[in-house]
């Protein structure tokens, strides 16, 4: 899908670029940082504060229902053991994926990645789909049921999961890829031919941006973590990225919006 036509505008950045447009931000697994990760909860947060996308990790129970959880195992984030992929749905609904962040998320659950797909739809939040287990088929069936197609993303971290899925669904125009080394670049081009290239921040350059969107692709910066990324921030701004994926939206959305105001 396209992202938004109109970006906002800053007066100027670190290096001196004036009206240099604003990237659409990314919440990393939500908004992680005040809300537990990967609930919905999170995906409350990123709706609150005007973030315009979710990315979310998707896998799979052991009865085919798709949820949103990060790790392979329900022990980090939830009150559950083991592999999701072990559990069935109606026991994954009761587990609490809140109370290891605070007290005030107790009771909330591991989404349904459905459920999660509703929310967004009605309150104009697009999704990353880090697809981690399932059949690709069921996922897009999913969610084009949902009628968010249009507004999802996808990324993998297999890209022989990735090729497969740029060969079953072309029509999508939102692939990503990872392009970890610049000298990566020709490789991850050719073989999945991706709509967004995503970098490290510390690996990009002007030459790079430049190159990507030459080459008809946008440009998605992780400026990931929870520590302070004010100068990490202010690069992606000055490179001209199209998309920043951040642990801290809010921060990024409150800082850039109203300097943009």
């Amino acid at each position: 899908m396209a992202f938004a036509a109109a970006l906002l505008l800053c007066a100027c950045g670190q290096n001196g670029k004036k009206d240099a447009a604003i990237p659409e931000v990314s919440g990393h697994r939500g908004a992680n940082a005040i809300a537990p990760e990967n609930t919905l909860a999170s995906a409350d947060s990123c709706i609150k504060y005007g973030i315009q996308w979710m990315e979310c990790d998707v896998c799979i129970s052991k009865d085919s229902v798709f949820y949103i959880l990060h790790d392979s195992t329900l022990d980090r984030t939830t009150n559950g053991e083991g592999p999701i992929s072990d559990w069935i749905s109606t026991d994954i609904d009761t587990l609490d994926a809140g109370s290891w962040f605070g007290g005030e998320f107790a009771g909330q659950r591991v989404p349904r990645f459905a459920d999660l797909l509703r929310k967004a739809h009605d309150n104009g939040l697009n999704i990353t789909v880090d697809f981690r287990s399932g059949d690709l088929h069921e996922l897009l069936d999913l969610i084009k049921s949902e009628d968010m197609l249009g507004r999802c993303c996808f990324t993998f971290s297999d890209e022989e999961l990735a090729a497969e899925f740029r060969a079953i669904a072309p029509e999508v125009k939102t692939l990503q890829a990872y392009i970890r080394t610049p000298e990566d670049y020709d490789r991850v081009v050719e073989t999945l031919s991706p709509d967004i290239a995503v970098f490290w921040i510390d690996n990009l350059t002007e030459d790079l941006v430049r190159k990507c969107h030459d080459d008809g692709m946008k440009v998605l910066a992780l400026v990931l973590g929870l520590d302070d990324k004010t100068v990490l921030n202010q690069k992606a701004v000055d490179l001209g990225v199209d998309v920043v994926a951040t642990d801290r939206p809010e921060e990024f959305v409150k800082k850039y919006r109203s300097a943009s105001e």
